[in-house]
């Protein structure tokens, strides 16, 4: 039976900050199987006013988290804080992020000494808190590049300064407190960089906090080569590593959603990292919004509870909480969304990570999907490995045509679910509530796969009657307008009869030539230019 020596949650998450520490919180947490909790919401933007950075401790914050600290304690469970160490703007040079978003520079003195001040001021304060889960990249703690301007760093690999810096700073933690633990959350940095830094690294009073793929964190994330890679260097160095995971009806891959239903994709994340040499334990990734304790949620505590039960025996535990009359559809259900998920191509660009918030109304311009990255280390090598566009905004019809019937693959199996979810609701017996808005919320993510899927097709479409008619071929015209036809009408169904379709609808069918010359132009876009200029060559 795997030992996990830590579970924890985060009390609320970025899009529900304002949860109280209550008594009332901490017994859900306990019940849940938690002996331990992430002691703030640390996320850019900083919701709910949740400390980011150790700067953001000053006296009353601490006085937060000696309250919380307290109750946990009260219940049998301890507290991690989190934060992105060492904050930019510290340093005097310039960076490569922005103006006003400075990157920290750890060969300066006053880096050190700034932080740790900050630091044993906390651990002081809160002496019970015996680990500490840190980002060194992302959260506010960019680094100066080796091939960027600060006059310290310019020439100077990060695995030749980092190692040293977070060697020293938890070493003064081990004196403050011999028991304490540097979890380091690698984030943003290449899988290169990360080993480099491992071996460098006085593994004493120091964990490994990885999630499940190297290049985002996903509900359905899969093991690759960046997990297995770690966890080697991990055994080989004695390094624990707990490793996180989104369980709750939100997350990442959720935003802004509270119940996303995908409970057997819990248990895939875990055993991913349960396979570890040095594994000891999970984390909750985004945070737990108690109010939407929902099935992703029951799924983990009925986990926790046997870790060597199979997924279906899970899955009937967890479907009775809602009464017996309705488990073999919710079941069924359940069943459906992990494959509907994992249909969802959150390579295609990072935006779509945000998938669920996507409304399925769009414009009638040929889509422009935008290449989103970041300027770290990660992002500028492997992450590449993972997402198709990430600088460019040019890319071939059939890379919009795949992606375009993932998301069909997606919805039509969503569409399945939620009429499962429905018939299971006319059943249930208790939590009809959580039934109703997951139905709502999974309906929503049906929809915006939808609305993506018709997007892209009709643009597709289009550019299929523009040629038909180039060509002047009538069989071929008739083809195009029909395929365009079933589209728009889909589309109209997926939008609810939203008044901009259907007038753009009947605009299509009073005079198909002059729709087209006015709507998805993809001359005035980049995604097929040179592609169609080479098509067009040939009539």
């Amino acid at each position: 039976m795997t030992a996990f020596k830590y579970v924890g949650g985060m009390v609320g998450n970025p899009d529900l900050p304002a949860v109280e520490w209550s008594d009332e919180q901490m017994q859900t947490l306990k019940d849940m199987g938690m002996n331990f909790a992430q002691l703030n919401i640390a996320w850019n933007g900083r919701p709910g006013n949740e400390p980011l950075n150790l700067d953001h401790m000053d006296d009353e914050m601490i006085k937060v988290f000696q309250y919380r600290v307290a109750q946990l304690k009260k219940f049998g469970m301890k507290g991690m804080p989190h934060f992105g160490m060492p904050r930019m703007l510290m340093s005097k040079h310039d960076g490569n992020i922005t103006p006003y978003m400075t990157p920290a520079c750890i060969l300066e003195d006053e880096t050190m000494r700034n932080n740790w001040a900050m630091m044993e001021k906390l651990m002081r304060a809160c002496p019970e808190i015996d680990d500490f889960m840190f980002y060194t990249y992302d959260q506010h703690a960019w680094l100066c590049s080796e091939f960027g301007s600060c006059p310290n760093c310019a020439g100077i690999p990060l695995d030749e300064r980092l190692p040293d810096f977070i060697n020293a700073f938890k070493r003064k933690m081990a004196e403050v407190n011999p028991n304490c633990i540097f979890w380091w959350q690698p984030w943003e940095l290449s899988l290169g960089q990360i080993a480099e830094v491992l071996y460098k690294i006085e593994p004493n009073n120091f964990g490994l906090m990885i999630n499940t793929a190297g290049s985002e964190s996903y509900f359905n994330n899969l093991d690759n080569y960046w997990v297995r890679g770690i966890g080697a260097i991990a055994e080989e160095r004695n390094i624990p590593i707990i490793g996180e995971i989104q369980s709750a009806g939100s997350g990442v891959a959720g935003v802004p959603l509270q119940r996303v239903a995908c409970p057997t994709l819990v248990k895939r994340q875990i055993d991913i990292v349960k396979k570890l040499p040095t594994f000891v334990g999970i984390k909750e990734h985004y945070g737990y919004a108690f109010e939407k304790y929902s099935s992703n949620m029951i799924f983990l505590t009925e986990y926790l509870k046997d870790p060597e039960a199979d997924t279906d025996t899970l899955l009937r535990r967890t479907a009775l909480h809602y009464g017996k009359n309705c488990a073999e559809e919710l079941v069924s259900a359940w069943k459906i969304a992990e494959t509907a998920t994992d249909f969802i191509p959150f390579e295609f660009v990072y935006l779509y990570s945000n998938i669920c918030g996507y409304s399925p109304k769009h414009d009638f311009n040929v889509p422009m999907v935008q290449g989103v990255h970041a300027d770290t280390p990660a992002w500028e090598s492997d992450r590449r490995a993972f997402f198709l566009i990430t600088h460019d905004i040019s890319y071939h019809p059939w890379a919009l045509e795949n992606a375009a019937l993932k998301f069909k693959q997606a919805a039509n199996r969503f569409e399945k679910m939620v009429d499962l979810m429905n018939k299971a609701l006319a059943k249930a017996e208790y939590r009809m509530t959580d039934l109703k808005e997951t139905i709502e919320d999974m309906d929503r993510v049906m929809r915006a796969c939808y609305g993506q899927y018709y997007y892209f097709k009709e643009s597709l479409a289009a550019y299929d009657a523009r040629v038909a008619v180039f060509q002047g071929n009538t069989e071929k015209i008739e083809r195009a307008l029909k395929r365009f036809d079933d589209l728009m009408r889909g589309d109209i169904r997926n939008q609810k009869e939203d008044a901009v379709i259907v007038e753009k609808y009947r605009e299509f069918k009073e005079d198909y030539k002059k729709f087209f010359e006015e709507n998805y132009k993809q001359e005035e876009r980049l995604w097929a230019t040179s592609y169609i200029e080479k098509i067009d060559q040939r009539y």
